[in-house]
């Protein structure tokens, strides 16, 4: 990631040593002497600009009994607002962010909000209400298992990679967060703000080095190792959380996908969009091109379904998730959608392809539609990859992919592989195991 060093002479006020690099023309990037990293990418356009910090940890740096510490820590420390300066946290699986919001030439300001949280983090986790942050957070956590379609996703998490702290629930547990106390946050910050552990992401229409010069004086963060994560392991199996009381059945299936440091990463993400997404509420529903929406929408078998292939540091999912009202044709939908499946490693067209292709495009590009989102993808590619291409880069890897690579990634990723089923509502229809798993290949003549 740092290909260049540039050092400083120790003068007065003046930072000793750092080293300097640019991975590619957007993203600029500067390493303390301490270890963090800042990366940053200019936007002419901007009219406003956002500075997070970063930081690898996440529910992936937990335990069972104190899940949760790393979102109620986080949100503690990115509440507020103070010399035009708005804070917010972000809390992810693999990492946990502060963010500041301000506009383009009050960087300096930003930069010094930062530098006093984290200089300090035991101030202000000292001077907050921390049993108002916990029902706050207790409130985030059962919203997400309220919500039938982020609840299958949340459990299918946890059953791919049960035994694994990649399965814990992003913010926690409502038994989980009670325990906590203000003691478990600074063993937490003690253990993962480290310099090599964190990245200063910036976006808007301001220069690099303004940023680097405000931060470098403010921001004192130890140095230290990043700390070690257990890989995960895929483990085929299903959780069932039936409840004939919900009007539909809520379901979600995937096999293991690429992680984000994997040369597949974008076949992954093709391939799912070749097979696309459906809504029948949506207005354009009777004009989407992919086959399993045609099928559904022939047999009126399901309302709405999302294809993914979301990647962590090390593995990731690749399936889809479905809300069906007509919960007697649940296994008819599992077993089309499992079919298509199959048919991206024998038969998928070239047209098909290149549709999934401009598909993934426009997703990329709309992704990064402000400062905040460009800020947050900067610091997760670096955190979890150790770097971050160009936007023009990624493009053109996805525009080199071939419908052999894609037919190629099905056969070594999805045929006859194992899946992971989460399920909640009325899934009496949703048959065993077994019946779904042997849908993940064909007798062929």
């Amino acid at each position: 990631m740092i290909r260049g060093i540039s050092v400083r002479s120790a003068i007065a006020n003046v930072a000793s040593k750092r080293m300097v690099s640019t991975a590619n023309a957007q993203t600029k990037y500067t390493t303390l002497s301490n270890g963090v990293t800042i990366a940053t990418e200019q936007n002419p356009n901007a009219t406003s600009s956002t500075i997070g910090v970063y930081f690898g940890a996440g529910s992936r740096s937990e335990h069972p009994y104190s899940n949760g510490i790393a979102a109620l820590t986080a949100n503690i420390l990115g509440s507020g607002a103070e010399n035009g300066v708005v804070l917010s946290s972000q809390n992810e699986k693999e990492f946990n962010g502060i963010v500041a919001q301000s506009t383009n030439d009050n960087i300096a300001a930003a930069a010094k909000t930062l530098g006093q949280i984290f200089s300090n983090p035991s101030a202000k986790l000292e001077s907050a209400d921390y049993a108002k942050a916990k029902a706050s957070l207790v409130a985030q956590a059962n919203a997400v298992e309220n919500n039938p379609s982020t609840k299958v996703l949340e459990h299918l998490d946890a059953s791919a990679f049960q035994g694994y702290s990649l399965g814990l629930p992003t913010l926690g547990t409502e038994d989980s967060i009670a325990d906590l106390q203000i003691q478990d946050s600074e063993r937490f910050l003690e253990k993962h703000l480290v310099g090599s552990n964190v990245v200063v992401a910036g976006s808007g229409n301001f220069d690099h080095e303004a940023l680097v010069n405000a931060i470098e004086g403010q921001f004192n963060v130890k140095q230290g190792l990043k700390p070690q994560t257990k890989p995960a392991s895929f483990l085929g199996s299903e959780v069932r959380m039936r409840d004939d009381t919900m009007p539909k059945a809520y379901v979600s299936i995937a096999a293991q996908g690429e992680a984000v440091t994997s040369p597949a990463y974008y076949v992954a993400k093709v391939a799912a969009a070749i097979i696309g997404d459906f809504d029948q509420s949506s207005t354009i529903a009777h004009y989407t091109s992919p086959k399993l929406a045609s099928i559904v929408q022939d047999y009126h078998i399901v309302d709405k379904y999302t294809h993914f292939s979301k990647s962590y540091s090390d593995t990731g999912l690749w399936g889809f998730n479905a809300e069906i009202s007509d919960v007697a044709a649940v296994d008819e939908f599992t077993h089309f959608a499992l079919k298509e499946w199959n048919r991206l490693s024998i038969s998928i067209s070239n047209a098909e392809v290149a549709r999934g292709k401009a598909a993934v495009k426009t997703a990329l590009l709309a992704q990064l539609n402000s400062s905040n989102a460009i800020a947050s993808d900067i610091a997760s590619k670096v955190l979890l990859a150790g770097y971050r291409t160009s936007v023009s880069q990624a493009l053109e890897k996805i525009d080199a992919i071939t419908t052999k690579e894609v037919k190629q990634w099905a056969q070594a990723a999805l045929w006859d592989r194992d899946i992971v089923i989460s399920g909640t509502g009325q899934i009496e229809g949703l048959l065993d195991y077994g019946r779904n798993r042997n849908e993940m290949a064909m007798m062929r003549w």
